[in-house]
């Protein structure tokens, strides 16, 4: 039976990225797959997917729905206000060619580590490059690269982000959002300084081909944004970063819970944006509405874990991953991008091993502060395969295609996140070794 119900795993999750790589509805391929195993793991096929399947998967709707639903809405009030167009234009404006490059990726991490959706920070970033990238000499074929650095990296999971990478193993451990700062910030500026290094390095590489590397030769989506139009109708800077720091020190500093923090961020920008938003009944239904499917796919991967806890293979999975030859912290980096690859998101991978592992790192020794950084920083590395949402979508706003850029994005997204995650593991054992 642990043969058979090993095979099934497999099989199930070959079908898992196989249906990611198609695009076929996540949900209707992980409920297949939780039944596969649940059939192979002698638990039933109809059984496992209204039994332990459901629960994993509504569990986490309990958990997460409404949270991911108010930094959506949060996200529209932004975008439809053109708050996030107005942040986004004052500190790139200060910024000569030579700062260009830095200035763009750190708007963009601003926006995600405020807790503002990634697909809203990419349409506010996108017009911003058209005009940035010719001037300071990046090639267009970067812009994947270089937008992912600012949106899906370090902004992510570094401590006090009110992004759900950082929140999930934060609050599964009961423990601090700012949880182990300084692994945590150091290992934010270690993947910024090497990725921006990394990028410059190939910018001055491809800049013999600057001339027919631009945004013209590439057919850009999303609409056009008149500047002159935004300026008028956009609040004003200071105005436009209220609600989000002070969502910011409600959930870090204050650490009041999560969702009472994000409904007065959201009540906020209602109030101090409220001349900005055309259609405010709009902005506030579809923002909050843009919530939902996440939701729902990242949770359909999630149910998945409780299948396989619940079979009998399960124990002797959790037996040779402590059985690795590699220091424990290096394992919760393993064993979180990993999952995190085969469910191709990081918030669906990092759920599930806090599901499957959470209580099985905590008896390795390490403080849950530890754990919960480097398993945050390691999701965000696998996920990044050529099939994840916000991969997709950075490819398919810019035109670039896969076969030009894909290469920068693999070295930004996915190698650069895991050895940073390892990075935030020796740093930690260093610090323990010089303290004990």
């Amino acid at each position: 039976m642990v043969a058979l119900s090993a095979v099934g795993i497999i099989v199930a999750f070959v079908l898992l990225i196989g249906g990611s790589w198609k695009k076929i509805s996540m949900f209707l391929v992980a409920v297949i797959c939780a039944g596969i195993i649940g059939a192979t793991g002698g638990l039933g096929f109809i059984e496992a997917i209204k039994g332990p399947y459901m629960d994993g998967f509504t569990d986490f709707v309990k958990s997460w729905a409404v949270i991911i639903a108010l930094g959506a809405l949060l996200g529209s009030l932004y975008g439809k206000s053109g708050a996030a167009w107005r942040i986004g234009d004052v500190l790139i404006a200060k910024a000569g060619s030579s700062l260009a490059l830095l200035v763009y990726v750190l708007v963009g991490a601003l926006l995600v580590y405020c807790g503002i959706a990634v697909p809203v920070t990419l349409f506010v970033l996108l017009p911003f490059a058209k005009v940035i990238f010719p001037r300071a000499g990046i090639p267009w074929s970067l812009f994947p690269a270089v937008t992912g650095l600012g949106v899906a990296t370090f902004a992510m999971y570094t401590p006090g982000s009110l992004q759900v990478i950082n929140l999930i193993p934060t609050q599964y451990y009961g423990i601090s959002t700012m949880a182990a700062p300084l692994e945590g910030f150091a290992s934010s500026a270690f993947l910024l300084i090497v990725g921006i290094l990394y990028l410059k390095w190939e910018i001055r590489r491809n800049s013999r081909n600057l001339a027919l590397d631009g945004p013209d030769q590439y057919i850009v989506q999303g609409e056009k944004v008149d500047n002159s139009e935004m300026a008028e109708k956009a609040p004003p800077f200071l105005i436009a970063l209220i609600p989000v720091v002070v969502t910011l020190i409600l959930v870090n500093l204050l650490q009041i819970d999560t969702i009472i923090s994000f409904s007065v961020g959201c009540i906020l920008a209602l109030v101090l944006f409220w001349k900005n938003i055309p259609d405010k009944a709009a902005c506030i239904s579809q923002g909050f509405n843009d919530g939902i499917m996440p939701c729902i796919l990242v949770s359909a991967v999630v149910g998945l874990g409780s299948v396989i806890s619940s079979t009998p293979v399960f124990a002797e999975i959790r037996d040779n991953v402590m059985l690795l030859p590699i220091n424990g912290l290096a394992k919760v980096a393993a064993v979180s991008t990993i999952i995190s690859g085969i469910s191709a998101s990081a918030a669906g991978g990092i759920q599930l091993a806090m599901n499957l592992f959470g209580e099985e790192f905590l008896s390795w020794g390490y403080s849950p502060d530890i754990i919960a950084r480097v398993a945050a920083i390691a999701s965000g590395g696998l996920d990044s395969m050529p099939w994840n949402g916000t991969v997709v979508m950075m490819f398919t706003l810019s035109g670039v295609g896969y076969s030009k850029g894909y290469k920068y994005v693999a070295v930004i997204t996915v190698i650069l996140p895991i050895v940073t995650s390892l990075f935030a593991a020796l740093l930690y054992t260093v610090r323990m070794g010089l303290l004990g």
